[in-house]
């Protein structure tokens, strides 16, 4: 991934703009947060996405948080160092995750 440009929170996704390329992350609508699945991306990709589109939902001062849904405990750690009060994280291969994308 190169640098991001604009991020973006449509009806349905998340766009993330990059200098030459775009990536949109759908997401669930719940009503205390939006979940996000993150889980096809790579350490270093899904900390960055997950930090700065964390931070823009900070600054537009979103009421609801954003629960990220991460590959592994690994990210899930790396995320978490940050201490972003806007955030939740479960590991893909949680059983509690695959009831929630299951309603």
């Amino acid at each position: 991934m190169n640098t991001i440009t604009q991020i973006k929170l449509s009806k349905d996704d998340f766009l993330v703009n990059f200098d030459n390329s775009s990536l949109k992350l759908s997401y669930k609508n719940k009503p205390d947060k939006y979940l996000v699945d993150i889980s096809h991306l790579n350490l270093i990709n899904a900390v960055k996405i997950a930090i700065l589109c964390s931070t823009y939902c900070f600054i537009k001062n979103f009421k609801k948080k954003i629960c990220w849904i991460v590959k592994d405990e690994e990210t899930l750690r790396a995320i978490s160092i940050l201490r972003l009060r806007n955030i939740e994280q479960i590991i893909q291969d949680n059983q509690k995750e695959r009831k929630i994308l299951a309603s």
